[in-house]
């Protein structure tokens, strides 16, 4: 339910800045996810907004200060006004992610994760980004996961594509093709 009142939000806030260029998208991206970390770190100022006790001009006053204090682009300070009005901001992480998808769309960005056993330096993983981008022709963004069980190599998710090139992987395969029976064990 809260992604289906989220999303209305992003696509307005991004229906005014695409005329505006990609350069545009990048700032009020990058506004509203700082906007939406300050807001989830520090709980109570959400509450603060929902409550009957601050006057609705208090409530300005302090969303006002709070967009000056992250340098807000006037987009995005009229954005959560807005929210504010409605009773909304607790659901600001979810616009700023929606947003994000819209722009990643835009920008032919698809993001995935992968899950390697030790974190990857940086050169790596942009190499295999980059690899990546020639299988499936779109700029690639990947998150990282430790998950030290995989022993050795990596398993991408790109949405429903599935890179699974994890040494754990290949001994299962191995496992398979060696036992009778498709690599069942019957003892």
């Amino acid at each position: 339910m809260s992604r289906r009142l989220a999303r209305p939000y992003a696509q307005a806030l991004f229906s005014v800045v695409k005329p505006e260029g990609a350069e545009a998208l990048k700032v009020a991206n990058e506004a509203l996810a700082r906007a939406a970390a300050a807001f989830a770190s520090l709980p109570d100022l959400v509450r603060a907004f929902e409550v009957p006790t601050l006057s609705r001009r208090q409530k300005s006053e302090l969303l006002h200060a709070v967009s000056r204090e992250l340098a807000l682009p006037p987009k995005v300070q009229r954005l959560l006004v807005a929210m504010q009005t409605h009773y909304r901001l607790r659901y600001l992480s979810l616009v700023a992610e929606e947003f994000g998808l819209l722009c990643d769309r835009f920008f032919g960005v698809v993001r995935g994760k992968v899950l390697v056993p030790t974190v990857l330096r940086p050169e790596q993983l942009s190499a295999l980004e980059q690899a990546l981008v020639q299988v499936v022709a779109s700029q690639v963004a990947l998150e990282q996961e430790e998950k030290p069980e995989l022993l050795a190599g990596f398993v991408v998710r790109l949405g429903s594509l599935v890179f699974d090139g994890s040494l754990k992987r290949q001994l299962e395969l191995f496992v398979e093709k060696s036992l009778p029976g498709g690599g069942r064990y019957a003892g």
